[in-house]
């Protein structure tokens, strides 16, 4: 073998070997956002098949949290809930904070919570037979990986939730919030793969 073959050689295993060493490495580093749902939802005062009209003026809702990474925990700053009522006015209904914690690999939770709806005259929104309520969530999370924690990650999240004549959320599974964003890495991915495919090309 030549001095220029054994080099061409040497280079492509470096080569190689450098590419799936960053592969490895951005899989390792790489993490999933938490998953964020509603798993119930109930408004007193628009339960039609009550026999009076109900004065409570509260919101009641199952928030569930998910940790998609089976590797790494997460570190929830404190969680802000806003809730909106879609009407022509879009009018503000109550907020609440969630305290911040830790959430262990790949684990769930379920926070039960409730918050005092204000300014709503549900008797006349209740007319309508439904409605909708508009939830937005903000917090930022932090992951622990191996021994390290990652710098704090914004979390802007929400969703619609129609509610129905007995008060209740009308779709009947868990409703998942939201961001509209694109999954980062996808990128990172298709440039590896490509080199790859380009290297393989290229050497053999």
């Amino acid at each position: 073998m030549t001095e220029s073959g054994w080099c061409c050689k040497c280079c492509f295993k470096f080569i190689i070997t450098a590419g799936f060493a960053a592969l490895f490495l951005w899989l390792s580093l790489r993490t999933r956002k938490p998953k964020c749902s509603i798993e119930s939802f109930y408004i007193p005062a628009l339960n039609q098949s009550l026999n009076s009209s109900s004065n409570s003026t509260t919101l009641y809702f199952d928030l569930r949290l998910k940790n998609q990474n089976k590797d790494k925990s997460v570190y929830y700053d404190t969680i802000y809930l806003n809730f909106t009522l879609l009407d022509e006015a879009r009018r503000p209904v109550g907020n609440l904070t969630v305290p911040g914690f830790h959430q262990g690999r790949d684990k769930k939770a379920l926070r039960k919570e409730s918050v005092e709806a204000r300014g709503v005259d549900w008797k006349a929104v209740s007319r309508n037979g439904s409605t909708i309520v508009r939830l937005d969530l903000a917090t930022a999370v932090r992951y622990k990986i191996l021994l390290w924690k990652t710098k704090r990650e914004n979390l802007r999240l929400g969703t619609e939730i129609k509610v129905n004549g007995q008060g209740l959320k009308d779709n009947p599974h868990g409703i998942t919030l939201n961001s509209g964003a694109a999954m980062p890495g996808g990128s990172l991915v298709r440039v590896i793969w490509s080199f790859w495919v380009f290297v393989w090309w290229k050497f053999l």
